[in-house]
């Protein structure tokens, strides 16, 4: 891996030698491939288009964002900034650099917005924005051309896999009463953050170079921020999907015309607020209590993407909620 590495370290010098008008327009497209865009993206999918796609959209999301950084653990294989002193990080990072994550995930989520979609145009312009999104982490010299195509390679192996699954696993939930649904949801929550632990568990002998921390500052890419991150929205938000299904149904996305626009921007407001306002909250270096306020607050965010925010929206007349067949027919006898 090294000799390769020494290999790519040579194109990416030569990409930004030649190619210093790039960084401000990378720096932009790299935003598309950031798990900040996709929080800001999904929910409006789930709000006020169609809440079975955001919900879909979601959970590649999430599942893209622990796969990636459960590998990255595994590999333990440094950004190109990190052994170079002449590369430019147009970003910081403390997480690994293989797979590369915001190819892995543009790859998973766009390609499955283009599957969404399911119109030729979709294929050809998002399959761009994916290719521009790795290219970007190349040029910024945030990652090697092998990490982004390998986070290409295992998106596009989501995309396929879930797409096999996605009928049976429906199938399967269908049959699940809502207490079995909100247990498998947390037991799958508890599996992104234990998963995680026990690499870095049995990691316990790796030490990090000391010129990785020489060039690139305090870094600490074994943390587990990336999994109770993943894990709380993930049990948040499949929990409060499952909950509004359960009792009241599915929340009419497509409908409302203007008020889609009240329905998002308070959407979006408490999402701020529990991102940014507990965040401000919460004390970070408490250990194990700062992990655990950590995944509460992401917790809380996925509840209220697919739980509480459409309750409100109802409730405020700026939305409705369809109930499901098996709930009419119990209202018309």
């Amino acid at each position: 891996m090294e000799a390769l590495h020494q290999f790519e370290l040579i194109l990416i010098e030569m990409l930004q030698s030649a190619g210093k008008f790039l960084a401000a327009p990378m720096s932009a497209i790299t935003f598309l491939g950031d798990q900040t865009f996709y929080l800001i993206f999904m929910p409006m999918i789930y709000w006020c288009v169609d809440a079975f796609a955001g919900l879909r959209i979601g959970v590649m999301l999430l599942f893209s964002a622990f796969g990636n950084g459960f590998v990255k653990m595994i590999f333990k294989s440094p950004r190109p900034y990190w052994v170079s002193d002449q590369i430019l990080a147009g970003a910081e990072h403390e997480s690994f650099g293989l797979p590369s994550g915001h190819a892995m995930n543009s790859a998973s989520v766009w390609g499955w917005t283009a599957r969404e979609i399911n119109k030729a145009w979709a294929k050809w312009v998002l399959g761009l924005v994916i290719f521009l999104i790795g290219f970007s982490r190349i040029v910024l010299g945030v990652h090697f051309i092998s990490d982004v195509l390998l986070g290409w390679l295992l998106g596009a192996l989501l995309v396929w896999a879930f797409a096999r699954s996605l009928n049976s696993i429906g199938r399967a939930l269908q049959k699940m009463s809502l207490s079995r649904q909100l247990l498998l949801a947390a037991v799958s929550s508890a599996l992104i953050i234990f998963l995680p632990a026990l690499v870095d568990l049995l990691s316990g002998d790796w030490q990090m170079p000391r010129e990785w921390t020489a060039r690139s500052g305090l870094i600490d890419p074994m943390n587990l921020d990336f999994a109770l991150t993943t894990a709380g929205l993930w049990l948040g938000m499949l929990a409060g999907f499952a909950l509004l299904y359960h009792q009241k149904g599915v929340l009419e996305s497509g409908k409302g015309g203007w008020r889609m626009i009240p329905r998002y921007l308070l959407g979006m407001a408490g999402i701020i607020i529990l991102y940014a306002g507990l965040g401000a909250l919460f004390p970070k270096e408490l250990g194990l209590v700062s992990h655990i306020l950590r995944y509460l607050r992401y917790l809380l965010i996925g509840l209220w993407v697919s739980w509480f925010g459409p309750l409100l929206f109802e409730k405020l007349k700026i939305a409705t909620i369809q109930a499901r067949p098996e709930q009419k027919s119990e209202v018309s006898s």
